[in-house]
């Protein structure tokens, strides 16, 4: 017999509406229909949606005819085992949807390795041989897509060459296709196969009790009580077995060279990982390359997605570039006149600049052309803006819009003369890694702001207290630190407790370090404001983090006005 993991606790109501609504979001975005009502959702073996099965859904319901699909996946619930030839049709449809979807979706090639890693991954608790024929046949589909090969019986691989269908099929043929493998090798026929609309939900839970657990995600119709913990993420898998060198190593390759010596990295790590955070590491890149040829299967395959999501990024820009530079326009006119209003700047008089009506006349009677006034700040008071992205794993379907929103605020505050830092933040491993886009001496490297790409989970009160580490080291006298956040941190690392019991990394214990850490950069007089990226659902954690200070974008159209309005308030009250 397998060996089977220990069953995870239950997920409560809450958490199962949450994770439901969360499935219902992926689809949405993956089918570009936010008023689809969908009824089938993935859920990992432990409960949580999947953010790759749920975008294969979405990719579904966008190329093909679902409801001929379904009658299919209904009419299977019928016959003996139906449950797991519903799991082999949708490796099926994962394949000839992953197909049509990945040139729309650069992402998916990502998403697709790290859910084929988990499969692989999964199986090593189990005897391969024990495995039912159905489990097999996924995860030598899955193992392939890695580069891997096993030598299945002649049986298993007429069924898994005929299963993988390729993408010019039509939902009919799908269907007749699925029904010809259930016939041919399983003896299950058509009159097995009735669709009586029973609406009922599988028993097989991709977890544990009326039989083994399944490999990977399952899909499932309608809602269920799930079992829940911190889910992981593709590059997070990939890292799971390193030792911190190796991590760090990995890290490295990935995100750039350090930007700090390993005396120096000690001495900063002393001073923030530790406490809850004891045992953590940080690593702070501009995203430099070194020269070292990389051959890392792993390593390469990463840098290659995040190659591709800043072209994705880009793309995004220009299809909206009309709405996002006028939502530039907008709030570089609205920030410039707070200035004006707010800081301690001085005028002086100019041949260029602002018109000054009350010394027209100096020029018709006195000749003197200086009836212009010219901005200059004092260096004294001026004030420094850093935008933090949470660049984790949650924000991969909204990558492209969080990339816009930060470029704008970028652009916008260069254009006020203000000096901005742009950086992300994500926790691989162990490790926190703060990548810089542009610094606040480099007004010209606003857009290697759309270069940002998610990945990894988020330990946002690490990342917090780091970037208050480095606005500790600016000469600025006023700060404002604008984080773009989905405000749902979440990490497989543990939150360290002296003597007490190590608590989770996510829901409340997550979300009560991150308001802390930004408490803790208030009382250092650091402005800090939220424009909040994620679901509904997140918004009572955004509120205990961010108090007042949060803005919600829906369209980009409101992004000036929404997002210039706090900061104005802010700016006022420094």
């Amino acid at each position: 017999m397998c060996a089977l993991r220990k069953a995870p606790r239950e997920l409560s109501e809450h958490e199962a509406d949450q994770q439901e609504r969360r499935a219902t979001n992926l689809i949405w975005n993956a089918a570009g229909d936010y008023g689809l009502h969908p009824d089938s959702r993935a859920y990992d073996p432990d409960g949580y949606a999947d953010v790759y099965m749920n975008s294969i859904v979405g990719a579904i319901y966008k190329y093909y005819d679902y409801p001929v699909l379904r009658k299919l996946l209904d009419g299977m619930e019928n016959a003996p085992n139906g449950e797991a030839y519903q799991d082999l049709f949708w490796t099926g449809l994962e394949n000839c949807a992953y197909l049509r979807a990945v040139a729309d979706r650069p992402a998916l090639r990502l998403l697709r390795l790290g859910y084929a890693r988990s499969i692989v991954r999964q199986a090593e608790d189990y005897n391969e041989l024990d495995l039912p024929i159905t489990d097999r046949i996924k995860l030598e589909h899955y193992r392939r897509i890695l580069g891997g090969h096993y030598n299945l019986p002649a049986r298993e691989e007429r069924i898994l060459a005929e299963l993988e269908f390729p993408p010019e099929l039509t939902s009919e043929q799908l269907v007749e296709r699925m029904r010809q493998i259930l016939a041919s090798y399983f003896g299950v026929t058509g009159g097995m196969l009735r669709h009586e609309a029973l609406g009922k939900l599988p028993q097989f839970m991709g977890g544990f009790g009326r039989r083994r657990a399944s490999l990977g995600a399952r899909v499932r119709q309608g809602s269920v009580k799930k079992h829940g913990k911190a889910r992981m993420s593709p590059i997070d898998r990939i890292t799971g077995g390193k030792t911190p060198e190796q991590v760090r190593s990995y890290v490295e390759d990935c995100f750039g060279l350090p930007m700090y010596g390993q005396g120096d990295m000690k001495a900063i790590e002393d001073r923030l990982c530790r406490d809850k955070h004891s045992g953590c590491m940080l690593h702070f890149t501009h995203g430099q390359m070194g020269e070292a040829e990389v051959r890392d299967g792993e390593v390469i395959v990463q840098r290659k997605q995040f190659t591709e999501q800043a072209a994705a990024n880009r793309k995004y820009y220009e299809a909206g570039s009309i709405q996002h530079t006028l939502a530039i326009i907008r709030l570089t006119e609205r920030v410039r006149n707070c200035i004006l209003v707010h800081l301690d700047d001085s005028m002086l008089k100019s041949r260029a600049g602002m018109l000054d009506a009350r010394t027209v006349w100096r020029a018709v009677y006195l000749g003197d052309s200086r009836v212009f006034q010219k901005h200059e700040r004092t260096t004294d008071t001026e004030l420094s803006v850093d935008v933090l992205l949470d660049g984790s794993a949650s924000q991969l379907q909204r990558q492209e819009s969080v990339a816009a929103q930060a470029y704008i605020l970028a652009e916008s505050l260069t254009r006020c003369g203000l000096p901005v830092r742009v950086y992300s933040f994500c926790t691989v491993g162990s490790c926190t890694v703060l990548r810089i886009y542009r610094d606040y001496d480099e007004p010209e490297k606003n857009e290697a702001v759309l270069d940002y790409a998610a990945a990894g989970f988020n330990r946002d009160g690490l990342a917090l207290s780091a970037a208050g580490w480095m606005l500790s080291r600016t000469p600025y006298e006023r700060r404002l630190l604008i984080t773009l956040s989905d405000c749902s941190p979440n990490d497989v690392k543990k939150l360290a407790a002296g003597g007490g019991r190590p608590q989770e990394y996510q829901g409340e214990a997550g979300v009560a370090d991150s308001a802390a850490e930004v408490e803790k950069l208030r009382r250092l007089g650091v402005s800090v404001m939220c424009v909040f990226t994620g679901e509904e659902s997140e918004l009572p954690n955004a509120r205990r983090i961010y108090g007042r200070d949060l803005v919600r974008i829906r369209s980009i159209s409101q992004f000036a006005d929404a997002v210039g309005k706090v900061i104005v308030s802010l700016i006022g009250s420094m």
